[in-house]
């Protein structure tokens, strides 16, 4: 399709509606397809059911906001907005952003959704970023249930609701007015840090959904699917917290069943032969390890090497990973800005964590190296399929910290 056309698309659309249409038809998929994982979970019913209440153009920028009784919601209660950005290209970059989440035992999340697009790593808009002249559709992460809430709870006993987990209703409303705009991409990164790595392997499923055809590149950065080895109903629980449960295949009993979601990503992997994943972490990733799933840094690299070689093997053309040292948290986005927004007022921290984070060690794709390689060219590697510059980089961890040792 002529770029012009497509940018014209969604104008005229509107007009013909005299407002913001859905964006997005559902449809029934042949069963057995790739597509058809996300329609035969239920979890497809938002999608093209709900309608922005506002929209804000601003050059190359498209900012839509929902009205929180339609679905779309933040965590406590604040409205949810993403944005849109039309490049020079004609690929698609989906980014979730990262955020932390929130359960009945543990709550370290933002709160509040900031649309504006962060200038940063493999969101910015020029020659040497593999994914710099892509559209953009950025999903700011607010519900706390890795974009796959479907629940809400009671607090404080007093028969109202306190948390609202939207996960699923935020994502499937960015998905729709991206689709909106980007109909029609020649590829399609699915990237996300943090929450947002974690997000990446749930809405694989969705996004497979919404565009059947199109090529997916998964960058998964600082949310690789581990989780707890030791405790096997945790995953289960989160789910439950969440209400997302839905995520989990009826023909994949065991994907959660070791305490991590790596079987989510080796399911999709099996039935989807045009998506690659890539898995971006270091080695002892303190918010992780020590401030999310509490464990000792040592269990956690093991944890993460045995997952991510099972993934490898199963998958060798298909999965690769980027492991470095140390304990850094996220490489794609640069600082903490780009992981979790602008506005520090609208995350929620326990008690005590502010000082574990105190010391927390960002990286950036543009001057990671791991035996040698660079982050960003392996991630260009990645897009241009280029099986030799992508390769599996997989260091020695070097000695764990100490539980208590701040992240260098």
């Amino acid at each position: 399709m002529p770029r012009l056309l497509r940018f014209l698309l969604p104008a005229l659309s509107l007009a013909a509606c005299g407002g913001d249409d859905g964006g997005f038809e559902s449809y029934t998929p042949e069963p057995g397809t790739p597509e058809s994982i996300a329609f035969e979970a239920g979890i497809t019913r938002h999608l093209g059911a709900i309608r922005p209440s506002s929209r804000t153009v601003d050059g190359p920028n498209t900012t839509y906001t929902f009205d929180p009784s339609d679905g779309p919601i933040c965590m406590r209660g604040d409205e949810f907005s993403m944005s849109v950005q039309e490049r020079a290209g004609d690929d698609l970059l989906i980014f979730l952003q990262g955020g932390g989440a929130c359960w009945s035992d543990f709550c370290l999340a933002v709160t509040k959704a900031i649309p504006d697009v962060p200038d940063n790593d493999i969101l910015l808009e020029e020659e040497r970023n593999p994914a710099g002249d892509f559209d953009v559709v950025y999903v700011p992460y607010c519900d706390a249930s890795l974009f796959a809430g479907q629940s809400e709870v009671d607090e404080d006993g007093d028969g109202e609701p306190d948390r609202f987990h939207h996960g699923l209703a935020n994502l499937s409303a960015a998905l729709t007015q991206g689709y909106r705009h980007f109909p029609e991409p020649g590829r399609i990164v699915l990237a996300g840090s943090s929450g947002g790595g974690f997000g990446t392997i749930l809405a694989t499923f969705l996004v497979r959904y919404v565009y059947p055809d199109v090529p997916i590149y998964v960058l998964n950065d600082a949310g690789i699917g581990v989780a707890q080895s030791a405790d096997p109903e945790f995953v289960g629980r989160l789910l439950d917290d969440f209400g997302a449960r839905d995520f989990v295949p009826d023909d994949c009993p065991d994907c959660i069943a070791d305490g991590h979601v790596t079987g989510l990503i080796d399911y999709a992997l099996e039935r989807d032969p045009n998506l690659r994943v890539a898995a971006i972490s270091s080695w002892y990733d303190s918010v992780i390890s020590q401030t999310f799933l509490m464990l000792d840094p040592a269990t956690f690299a093991t944890d993460v090497d045995s997952e991510t070689t099972e993934l490898l093997e199963a998958h060798p053309e298909r999965y690769r990973r980027f492991l470095y040292e140390g304990q850094a948290h996220t490489a794609l986005l640069n600082n903490v800005n780009g992981v979790i927004g602008g506005d520090f007022t609208a995350v929620e921290f326990p008690p005590g964590v502010l000082m574990m984070l105190s010391g927390l060690s960002i990286e950036s794709m543009y001057s990671l190296e791991s035996e040698g390689v660079l982050l960003r060219d392996w991630v260009a590697a990645m897009l241009e399929n280029d099986l030799d510059g992508w390769v599996d980089v997989r260091p020695d961890p070097g000695p764990p910290p100490t539980m208590d040792e701040p992240a260098p």
